[in-house]
């Protein structure tokens, strides 16, 4: 059976035709401006995590991450806990650097899998190693995750068949 697609304009269309038509009342929220949250809205915002906290990562993608407003890091994880700390540690202390006041919002793991499933996190940066990155890639996409990947994106035709399907 085929699935059609639902747009969510024609969902919320026909919910309120269908509310009207049997009496029901609905609550939709207001549209609030943006100047009531600024530039820093959490809807402007982009949620990333970095899977893998170590020298690629460190010296790179996390600070590639950093130097945007709009993208905050809010979760690490690495199989080595002391590793995973020392990433949080540095994200946090750029973080209260930067904003001057206190920060410790960064989650930490120890297994991408329950990373994955945390469903704030809006990306992740795969910086693990080489034979690690197109089974990460491909539970990532998977689980609706934008991804930025160390290369090699696959070791083999086959991995990197499966990553890009």
């Amino acid at each position: 059976m085929k699935r059609k697609h639902l747009s969510r304009r024609k969902f919320l269309t026909d919910s309120v035709k269908t509310a009207i038509g049997t009496g029901i009342a609905l609550n939709f929220p207001s549209i609030v401006p943006a100047s009531v949250f600024g530039k820093n809205a959490p809807s402007n915002r982009i949620n990333v995590a970095a899977i893998g906290t170590g020298r690629i990562s460190r010296g790179h993608d996390i600070p590639g991450v950093w130097q945007y407003d709009y993208a905050q890091l809010m979760a690490v994880c690495d199989l080595d806990s002391l590793r995973a700390e020392d990433g949080k540690k540095l994200v946090n202390d750029y973080y209260t650097k930067r904003d001057g006041k206190p920060f410790d919002g960064v989650k930490v793991y120890t297994d991408y899998r329950e990373l994955l499933q945390n469903k704030d996190i809006d990306a992740v940066l795969i910086s693990t190693p080489d034979h690690t990155h197109a089974m990460i890639a491909v539970m990532a996409a998977k689980a609706g995750k934008h991804i930025y990947m160390q290369k090699p994106a696959s070791l083999t035709i086959a991995e990197g068949r499966i990553v890009s399907d």
